[in-house]
């Protein structure tokens, strides 16, 4: 589904944000315009003028937040593809992990397993297995469960330790 998405696109980025939140403000300010001016007038002609406006100003909030979405799912849809090759070695609830992609997964955390040996990193709050895809690229430490239990850590719902 996401296979044709380059590895080193970025989606938006902050110039983007601003001018999306801009042409949004800018939006909200005709539609309020809008409403002010054609409140305070009689002639039905007149309030159609204003009208116009209104929808000019809803057109470009609603032209916004589509951008904003699809620039966002284009985002989710990056992450969702780099870390494909790990999600695939994911163990199935109770089951066994598949091998390959977690062997990956070892060496781009930099950590290789011992026996019993569970991962958390500096500001983690669960710990986890070493073939843990949420571990991938990040500096973990290994310890036993009974350590990382006493750290006040708790177990991880991807990898089940």
């Amino acid at each position: 589904m996401f296979s044709g998405i380059p590895a080193a696109a970025r989606p938006g980025g902050r110039v983007v944000a601003w001018g999306l939140g801009l042409l949004a403000a800018a939006g909200l300010a005709a539609i309020g315009l809008a409403w002010a001016r054609a409140s305070g007038t009689v002639q039905v002609s007149e309030q159609v003028d204003w009208a116009s406006v209104g929808l000019a100003g809803t057109t470009a909030v609603a032209l916004s937040l589509v951008a904003s979405i699809l620039i966002a799912r284009q985002a989710i849809a990056l992450r969702i593809a780099r870390l494909g090759p790990a999600l695939a070695g994911r163990a199935p609830a109770g089951g066994t992990p598949a091998a390959g992609p977690a062997s990956v997964n070892l060496a781009a955390n930099g950590v290789t397993p011992a026996a019993g040996a569970l991962v958390a990193g500096a500001r983690m709050v669960r710990y986890h297995t070493p073939a843990c895809p949420l571990t991938v690229g990040k500096a973990v430490r290994p310890a036993s469960r009974s350590e990382h239990e006493r750290a006040g850590l708790q177990p991880c719902g991807v990898c089940r330790p």
